[in-house]
């Protein structure tokens, strides 16, 4: 079992690292890839994360931390792309549920985020909140040059959908799809090609139930598995095959025998 999207670094989780890191073991996890959301913070979010076996990271700004086009300078993917542990690009994309403020400074950080996917060939991790349209009209402009794509945390519309069907996007679910109120969700991905669908915690956010009301960590992914196989009506093996799969399918520069 595999938390393709988490964020150790933040304080809840890395202050308790070292039980969070048994108590995935417990729960039979082999990888997580932590997520980065500044540059600021990657040395030191790397230096956490280095003393563990089978966890990854990503490089990128957040949406929500972009406020300056001057950004674009501190986002040296040059120099952290080739790192082995580092296997995504982002989180990136545009959030406008707070504040449409800064949305052309987010569109410019996206783009860049972008190039430096394709520039790296590491797959884009894309964060989503009520920006289905802006997004999907820059990913249009890349369509060509085979770009790979993660929407995280998914939620989206039957139109968000079609258009990771039609390009071959992968989507990741969190806890969310476990909720009460996560009918429109569920009914959106029941035919969603297994192959293209990863699971994730995005901890220490939206704990799953039963865990609901709890700070999430890892570890819980368990409790996605275990409701997304009774969901698709597959054995848990066999879903956790597939997904773990499509995780070294898409961050291709994982490797299967580096496990926690």
């Amino acid at each position: 079992m595999i938390d393709s999207h988490c964020h150790l670094d933040f304080e809840s989780i890395a202050e308790n690292l070292d039980d969070i890191i048994i108590n995935s073991k417990k729960n039979k996890l082999t990888s997580i890839l932590s997520i980065n959301t500044h540059p600021d913070k990657f040395n030191n979010h790397i230096k956490l994360i280095s003393k563990y076996d089978g966890i990854y990271i990503s490089y990128g700004l957040h949406p929500c931390n972009v406020n300056s086009m001057d950004q674009g300078s501190i986002l040296d993917f040059d120099k952290y792309c080739s790192n082995p542990i580092v296997i995504g690009i982002g989180e990136t994309g545009i959030d406008l549920y707070h504040s449409k403020n800064f949305l052309k400074e987010q569109i410019f950080i996206f783009e860049k985020h972008i190039e430096a996917s394709l520039k790296h060939d590491l797959p884009l991790i894309i964060h989503q909140r009520n920006s289905e349209k802006e997004i999907i009209d820059i990913l249009k402009n890349y369509l060509n040059l085979n770009i790979k794509v993660v929407f995280h945390c998914f939620t989206g519309s039957p139109n968000l959908v079609k258009f990771c069907l039609d390009n071959d996007f992968y989507i990741s679910l969190s806890g969310i799809v476990t909720f009460n109120n996560a009918d429109e969700l569920r009914k959106s991905i029941k035919n969603f090609p297994l192959r293209l669908i990863l699971i994730e915690t995005d901890s220490p956010f939206l704990a799953p139930v039963p865990m609901r009301g709890k700070t999430n960590e890892p570890s819980y992914v368990k409790y996605i598995a275990e409701y997304l196989a009774d969901y698709f009506d597959l054995e848990l093996n066999q879903f956790i095959q597939i997904i773990d799969n499509n995780f070294f399918n898409l961050f291709n520069k994982s490797k299967r025998d580096n496990q926690l």
